[in-house]
């Protein structure tokens, strides 16, 4: 039985068609599910928001992930792990642009996700996920985690560059 967690995020566009493609995967594993602006009720253990500090936890607490095609995918990453990712599309109302679709099909091509592209088979994704994760770890391994004085740094460069301020590069 792995422990699955599942997560919409926290912003306004509901994803009741994860949900609802979650609900198989409650009867054989220990899933938890953070269902967001959701009305969808799943029969396993939920909440519609969970503090930062407890997703953290939650996120590297779980054998599988599986999240809307957002920041989330990078969090997972960083732990040195491959998530399972289901894209909000923009044509279901379930997001106001097409962003995570595009943003979805990029980490599928570099190897760094599973797509799941039709909700549906969700739960032969969960069944394959550990020997496929491995697979991609090994041909394509994850970028290392950076500091956050890396991060902040690279990101203060990018900033100066592209506001057009002096200084180094």
């Amino acid at each position: 039985m792995a422990g699955i967690l599942v997560t919409v995020g926290m912003g306004p566009w509901v994803f009741d068609r994860l949900i609802r493609a979650v609900e198989p995967l409650c009867a054989y594993h220990d899933v938890f599910v953070q269902t967001g602006a959701s009305p969808v009720v799943p029969s396993c253990p939920h909440a519609r928001w969970v503090p930062l500090d407890e997703m953290q936890r939650r996120l590297s607490d779980a054998d599988i992930v599986i999240t809307h095609a957002g920041s989330t995918v990078r969090l997972v990453q960083r732990l040195g792990r491959v998530p399972i990712v289901v894209a909000r599309r923009r044509s279901l109302a379930e997001t106001g642009s097409d962003r995570q679709e595009h943003f979805l099909r990029s980490e599928e091509q570099a190897g760094r996700v599973r797509a799941v592209w039709d909700a549906s088979t969700l739960p032969d994704a969960v069944a394959s996920h550990t020997a496929a994760a491995a697979g991609l770890l090994e041909s394509r391994p994850l970028p290392a985690a950076i500091s956050d004085e890396a991060l902040t740094a690279a990101l203060d460069r990018v900033s100066r560059r592209l506001l057009g301020f002096p200084g180094r590069p």
